[in-house]
């Protein structure tokens, strides 16, 4: 038996399944936003896409930690969204689940007495906060001042959006 409990090396693959569709979901945003004439926000989602791959790299160097072997293997739907307002809520909606299975997965470590792994997954879930509520702001933000407004200030290379 390896150094870690079955089940959080588990629930490691599963948010690094979760990871590696997001960083696919996103980089493909970034190419169709940069396609499009936004670089502005497709920066932002490349910005965003390379954060998730540091944090897949922290989730399989935790796994090799605990002994387990890490599973690059599975990816889940990669949601495209057809213009960027779609592509911005399907983004929502993947970081508010990820902020529910990073939750999750704080309690199960918490219970198994692991530490370490419920330090990375607290940091990694302040992380996709910032990411929702970026996300959040931009949809408030669109409907406030009208779609095509929104959208103006993405192409100049703007990623603050």
């Amino acid at each position: 038996m390896g150094r870690g409990d079955d089940r959080v090396i588990e629930l490691l693959n599963d948010i690094l399944t979760f990871e590696l569709t997001l960083i696919n979901q996103y980089w493909l945003n970034y190419r169709m936003l940069d396609n499009w004439g936004l670089p502005g926000l497709a920066a932002r989602f490349k910005a965003i896409a390379l954060e998730e791959m540091a944090d897949a790299d922290a989730y399989v160097d935790r796994i090799l930690y605990l002994e387990g072997h890490p599973n690059l293997q599975r990816l889940g739907t990669v949601q495209t969204g057809e213009d960027p307002l779609e592509q911005i809520r399907l983004a929502m909606e993947r970081e508010a689940e990820a902020v529910e299975r990073l939750n999750a997965g704080i309690a199960l470590c918490q219970e198994g007495g692991d530490n370490g792994t419920r330090e990375l997954l607290a940091e990694a879930v302040r992380e996709e906060e910032e990411h929702l509520d970026y996300f959040e702001t931009q949809l408030d933000a669109a409907e406030r001042v009208g779609t095509q407004n929104w959208l103006a200030q993405f192409t100049e290379g703007n990623t603050d959006g």
